[in-house]
């Protein structure tokens, strides 16, 4: 579907349906079987989504409307798609509602992500716990440099007390952050000093100071996705454990 593309307005009375956007991006007016509803299409690209409907009929509704295949698109019947409709069910109330203000693909909102973003690092910084775990969603992942594997929560939970507990005075600067849609990406700086053993490694006091970026994916105001790059070769030569 091409960006701008939008239903009618319009009501389902014997089915229900669901919808499960695979590209793009598209604006919901949502609601049960029996409440008006409809869908447009927002952003800088074209969306297709797999349209599910329970029970079965619908398609029939979509059949009876096709047209050959390589024909040229032409606006449609309108007589017909009424006539149809009534047939199926399903009540057409003309065009969609008008668009809240703001609510576009341009206005996403960039600064509640970096907002997000900076929350969930000063509450490491800050060791809270019970903040840092509410800002990650029930699917969180992470993947970190050296890691074999992806971490879910309790694993990631357990690497972040293990890390403060070799570095018990670690905290996080942020050096830059920009947003894109429902991504975040941070540059950052960690400082700390080695005060408990590390990968093995026994304490020696040593100051450590090293770079690293992150990626984050939001979904529902929460953080699903993290992916972590740092310099590890810099960490383990700063704390004597590989040659300089």
């Amino acid at each position: 579907m091409p960006v701008g593309f939008a239903s009618p307005y319009h009501t389902h009375h014997h089915e229900d349906e669901s919808f499960y956007v695979l590209a793009g991006t598209i604006a919901f007016v949502c609601g049960p079987r029996d409440v008006p509803h409809g869908f447009r299409v927002i952003g800088d690209a074209p969306a297709s989504l797999l349209l599910l409907c329970n029970p079965a009929g619908f398609e029939r509704f979509v059949l009876e409307q096709a047209t050959p295949a390589g024909a040229p698109p032409a606006p449609p019947d309108m007589t017909q798609l009424l006539t149809l409709a009534a047939r199926y069910g399903i009540a057409i109330h003309g065009p969609l509602p008008e668009m809240p203000d703001g609510f576009d693909h341009s206005a996403l909102p960039t600064q509640d992500l970096k907002r997000l973003n900076h929350r969930w690092l000063q509450a490491f910084n800050d060791r809270d716990w019970n903040t840092e775990a509410a800002l990650r969603h029930t699917g969180f992942r992470a993947y970190l440099s050296g890691a074999r594997e992806p971490l879910d929560s309790n694993a990631w939970s357990g690497f972040l007390l293990s890390f403060t507990q070799a570095f018990p005075d670690a905290t996080i600067s942020i050096d830059s952050c920009i947003t894109e849609r429902d991504s975040v990406v941070t540059r950052w700086t960690p400082t700390a000093t080695h005060h408990g053993a590390f990968e093995g490694i026994p304490p020696t006091g040593l100051r450590i100071r090293f770079s690293g970026i992150e990626f984050n994916r939001v979904v529902e105001d929460r953080i699903v996705e993290h992916w972590s790059m740092f310099d590890n070769v810099a960490l383990l030569r700063q704390i004597g454990a590989m040659p300089a």
